[in-house]
């Protein structure tokens, strides 16, 4: 039980960092309207990134795969 939990709580990070990977792409690529700073989207793309790799990482070790040092 705690494993399907445990993996639910994964595959949604994994989801949640890959939207905002997507969105934070989608908002780079709006064209510019007004000369008012819009939200900074570089920073927020790394957060995406670096949630999916920690997602990614712990998939793999939970089928068994050792990612980290033996």
């Amino acid at each position: 039980m705690q494993n399907m939990v445990e993996m639910s709580l994964t595959y949604g990070g994994l989801i949640l960092g890959v939207a905002l990977i997507v969105f934070t792409a989608w908002l780079e690529r709006q064209p510019r309207r007004s000369l008012n700073p819009r939200l900074p989207t570089l920073p927020l793309m790394f957060l995406g990134f670096f949630i999916c790799l920690l997602a990614i990482i712990h998939i793999f070790n939970a089928y068994g795969i050792h990612t980290g040092r033996r």
